[in-house]
């Protein structure tokens, strides 16, 4: 099949319904010690090499799902941590709670968790997720009101999907309309009871916003805080050294 031929399917995978990951059983997970769907990279769609999927999840998060995080990167006991997601990844569908991932310190994993979490959820559950920026929702919301008559209004996906991973809240320029439409984006999900997992460099109280903003945030929300230990500079670092001794070993 060539790659025009399998890009025609779209969101009309006969396989994988347009997410790109194929359900299988793989019997148990180690690292959770129970029976869980399990996913591989549609088949069918394996042709196509995209710089992201449709959820919009980085190019460099697109095959992660729970079992490519390493909790053992930190040099800090995190045991309560990954015992927590394993319990909102089990129970997602009972707590319907939203997640708040936070630190002040930059590379500590709160994106890569976010998208490690949200794409098991997904598969899992089977459901409609979206991976956005903040910054970069509010510029799709710029565009929109720009839009010709009749066109699609390319913002509402993120008010209407099963599960939304927002990152970097609070990275956002201050301004009248940005709240205008954040609130409207939590709200409206917050009352369509659909479920949002946050990432920021503050907690919701420090949120340069307005209060009813953070209330609405903080409504059914798990408030996590991640170790403040930078796992992108430990990689970095040990990439580096890797290098240089593959350098002066020649």
């Amino acid at each position: 099949m060539n790659r025009q031929a399998v890009s025609n399917y779209g969101n009309n995978c006969p396989v994988c319904h347009g997410t790109g990951w194929e359900l299988y059983d793989a019997g148990e997970i180690p690292e959770y010690g129970k029976a869980h769907p399990y996913a591989k990279r549609c088949a069918l769609c394996a042709g196509i090499r995209r710089s992201s999927d449709i959820t919009g999840v980085p190019p460099q998060f697109c095959d992660t799902d729970l079992t490519k995080f390493n909790f053992e990167i930190y040099t800090k006991d995190i045991t309560n941590l990954k015992k927590l997601i394993q319990h909102y990844y089990e129970k997602f569908d009972k707590h319907g709670k939203n997640l708040y991932l936070w630190s002040k310190t930059p590379g500590t994993g709160k994106t890569f968790l976010a998208c490690c979490l949200g794409k098991s959820i997904m598969i899992r559950y089977d459901l409609k997720m979206r991976f956005i920026t903040v910054p970069d929702y509010l510029a799709v919301v710029g565009d929109s009101y720009n839009r010709e008559k009749g066109e699609r209004d390319k913002s509402q996906v993120y008010r209407e999907c099963d599960l939304l991973l927002l990152d970097d809240i609070g990275s956002q320029k201050k301004g009248e309309w940005q709240e205008q439409e954040l609130f409207r984006l939590i709200n409206e999900r917050l009352n369509a009871g659909k479920v949002t997992i946050y990432t920021s460099n503050m907690p919701p109280e420090m949120l340069n916003i307005k209060d009813i903003i953070v209330s609405r945030i903080k409504n059914k929300t798990l408030v996590v805080t991640m170790p403040e230990e930078s796992i992108r500079d430990k990689k970095s670092r040990a990439e580096q050294e890797k290098y240089l001794q593959e350098l002066f070993s020649t």
